[in-house]
């Protein structure tokens, strides 16, 4: 027969139970995900033809951030990573850029998060045809930026600007990590 007898197994699978349930360190479930890479882009920017000028400004907002917002419900943290801008019509490289800059700024017209310069070259811009990739120039976590219904972004390009009206794509990319944890 063994130690414990069928009367006593109830018994001490409750208290068994009970005893996990005060062990607020230790985890019953404990996941961990990264995502290599998220990207927001913004289609069809459309630069008119530059009339001798140096320097253009943009701006847009990215006004769905809906897919995103379960990440920035969980223990999340979205760092920016870069920028990619492509040419997708009127131009066919971008030799003429000297220096780009993306600022990230929240949507919200009460928010006191401060406006971010995400990327930046400047001299050191290293375009590739139609393409033009610009690595983040600071490690943040976007998730508070990311809460909100839209974030604002503001583009700046110096150089000798094309005579003609050019389209553009930009996409903004992160990388994520979320974790969720269940305690008992």
């Amino acid at each position: 027969m063994s130690p414990m007898s069928i009367h006593a197994l109830p018994r001490f699978l409750v208290l068994a139970c009970a005893g996990l349930t005060v062990l607020p360190a230790c985890p019953l479930l404990d996941v961990t995900a990264d995502a290599q890479e998220v990207c927001l882009t913004y289609p069809n920017l459309k630069v008119p033809a530059a009339g001798g000028e140096t320097s253009l400004d943009q701006s847009f907002s990215f006004d769905d951030l809906s897919k995103i917002h379960d990440l920035t419900k969980l223990d999340a943290s979205l760092e920016f990573t870069r920028a990619q801008v492509r040419a997708t019509s009127g131009i066919t490289d971008f030799s003429f850029i000297e220096s780009a800059k993306l600022d990230v700024a929240s949507g919200d017209p009460g928010s006191t998060l401060p406006t971010l310069t995400m990327y930046d070259c400047n001299g050191d811009c290293d375009p590739n045809g139609a393409t033009l990739d610009i690595p983040a120039n600071t490690v943040t976590n976007a998730v508070q930026y990311l809460r909100g219904d839209s974030i604002e972004i503001g583009v700046a390009f110096k150089g000798t600007l094309p005579s003609v009206a050019w389209t553009l794509d930009i996409d903004v990319c992160m990388t994520a990590s979320a974790s969720y944890s269940v305690a008992p």
